[in-house]
């Protein structure tokens, strides 16, 4: 026998089944809903969605782009640029300004359709855009090659003669590495116009990558002032550091400056050298903490203790760290009252209600609207967001344009993230390195973009090069290597890793050294401190490259940072 309350139970059951009904959908979701009922029910809703395109969200966004395409296939490309425009002035996509192009171009507003064709090279469409749209094969061509459409712009230059065609057919050669091609073609144009200073500056690098080192000193010297710093940085390489010294002095370049100041600084003329560090001290170039540091140990040499406080001051936190002296914490203040985002709000029911690629879709657009548009503590919301998502990159990005404006703790937060932390833990303690120094060079290599590649084709997200990689692969771990890997994150991080552990004891521990070798390379590092290093503060001025004293500075300071962050 069934009891009583059993009995109801069954009986509630039943109502609740018999009378229910399928829940409504969020608001947020319902809008979206509504907007495609109303694009489905066009042109009667054309005014309908015309209110909706006024809303700054990513409906709005929506809304413009379907009342813009409705225009542009019923005969009205005015009124669709109109909205296109609107459009990508909310949220820019590369596929929205093809479309706002095609529709100049229906209007008849070629001259305005081009530049944003140009915006969108290399596109197979932009560079069929450009020849259609631009007559002059010249024109074309320096188009193109400013797109990163070499081969086409030698293509359109096969028929063209005159100075101006040789000189886009140079630079489009240059680019697909073809130098000594390139050097006739600079000549050609230099003959015609010799007094072209950017033109003899370009012929100079060509030629000197090609081994033709006095005739690209020439062309250095050709080209005036403009080419000073180059001809000082052969000079200097050809042992010549007179000359260097003179042409140096001819430049206005920060970089031309600190490179007579070590040349000055070398030949014992220290007062000399350190006016100059002084300048550059002073100013708001990269130079600048170079060159602070440079004043400090001068100073500090010949016993003028008030002039190296004061040089001190001016350091970052990477060379006072390497000196061995105290840096200041970066500034800090509150973190503004937590908000609840609309967008985040909306773009959460958008991957619940419609998980496929159209709600993802959907929900990064209006989180990158906010991203952008929104207060800080509405931007700080959307980064923390893409954080919860393991999205690094994006909360990243968010989290360093906030911070610009508003140094608090969640903006740091977001900016010097704990990017795939397990994978970063199991590898550093495998192989011996600080977690947060794996994550200061993922930060400054890659921004913490998986798929990165630069122009010297490192990849991934501690930017290994492919032989680099394999190397450590076959040679060092034993493991199967595959060039797609180096897109994986789980794979990149262990690779990164164990190479700075292997730098790390090359070079004894030596956090500095190691970081400097991982950019410019062991070999040479050697090759730069074979002369031994007076003291620790002296590393930065030893490194050849530019680019290896700038990266050296940055690491270290994120480095600093994320352990301040993090640790106390």
């Amino acid at each position: 026998m069934v009891g009583p309350l059993v009995l109801l139970g069954i009986i509630l059951g039943f109502s609740v089944l018999l009378f229910w009904t399928t829940p409504a959908p969020p608001p947020e979701v319902g809008d979206y809903q509504r907007l495609w009922q109303a694009r489905d029910r066009l042109p009667a809703t054309l005014h309908e969605l015309e209110s909706l395109a006024t809303r700054e969200d990513g409906l709005g966004w929506q809304a413009r782009v379907i009342v813009g395409r409705w225009h542009a296939t019923h005969g009205a490309p005015d009124t669709a640029v109109t909205h296109l425009r609107s459009a990508l002035a909310l949220y820019a996509t590369s596929d929205l300004r093809v479309e706002l192009a095609l529709a100049l171009e229906a209007s008849g507003r070629a001259a305005e359709a081009l530049p944003e064709w140009e915006r969108v090279l290399p596109r197979k469409e932009a560079v069929q855009a450009v020849l259609r749209l631009e007559t002059d094969p010249v024109r074309v061509a320096s188009v193109l090659n400013k797109g990163g459409a070499p081969s086409e712009a030698l293509a359109v230059l096969s028929k063209a003669g005159g100075p101006h065609a040789a000189l886009e057919r140079a630079r489009a050669l240059v680019t697909l590495g073809r130098r000594h091609e390139a050097l006739a073609e600079f000549e050609r144009y230099l003959a015609a116009a010799p007094q072209d200073a950017g033109a003899q500056l370009e012929y100079g690098r060509a030629l000197e990558r090609t081994g033709d080192l006095n005739r690209a000193l020439a062309a250095y010297h050709g080209a005036g002032a403009a080419g000073a710093y180059e001809a000082g940085l052969l000079l200097e390489t050809l042992g010549r550091e007179d000359e260097a010294l003179a042409a140096y002095r001819q430049s206005a370049e920060p970089e031309a400056k600190w490179r007579a100041a070590r040349l000055l600084e070398g030949r014992g003329q220290t007062s000399d050298a350190l006016t100059l560090y002084w300048e550059l001290a002073r100013g708001s170039h990269r130079v600048r903490d170079d060159a602070a540091l440079r004043a400090h140990l001068l100073h500090a040499r010949r016993g003028e203790t008030t002039k190296a406080t004061e040089a001190a001051k001016l350091l970052s936190p990477a060379f006072a760290w390497i000196l061995g002296l105290p840096h200041p914490s970066p500034t800090r203040v509150a973190d503004p009252a937590p908000v609840s985002s609309p967008a985040v709000v909306v773009a959460n029911a958008l991957l619940q209600e419609f998980p496929g690629e159209d709600g993802r879709r959907w929900a990064e657009v209006e989180l990158g609207i906010a991203s952008t548009r929104g207060s800080a503590a509405e931007r700080i919301a959307v980064g923390e967001w893409h954080a919860s998502q393991d999205d690094w990159r994006n909360a990243f990005r968010i989290g360093s344009s906030v911070l610009s404006t508003l140094a608090c703790s969640r903006a740091y937060r977001l900016a010097y993230p704990l990017a795939w932390w397990d994978t970063v833990l199991r590898w550093s303690s495998a192989y011996g390195v600080d977690p947060y120094l794996v994550l200061a060079v993922m930060r400054e290599e890659s921004g913490f973009l998986s798929t990165a590649v630069s122009s010297s084709d490192a990849r991934g997200l501690m930017q290994l090069l492919p032989s680099t990689a394999r190397w450590i692969a076959e040679e060092k771990l034993k493991v199967p290597y595959r060039e797609a890997d180096l897109a994986r994150p789980e794979v990149n991080i262990q690779f990164g890793t164990w190479y700075l552990g292997y730098l790390l004891r090359e070079f004894e521990g030596d956090t500095a050294k190691a970081v400097a070798a991982y950019n410019g390379g062991p070999g040479n590092l050697r090759r730069w401190t074979s002369g031994g290093i007076a003291s620790p503060g002296d590393l930065p001025a030893l490194l050849r490259f530019t680019e290896t004293r700038e990266y050296l500075a940055k690491v270290l300071n994120s480095w600093l940072t994320y352990r301040w962050l993090y640790q106390g």
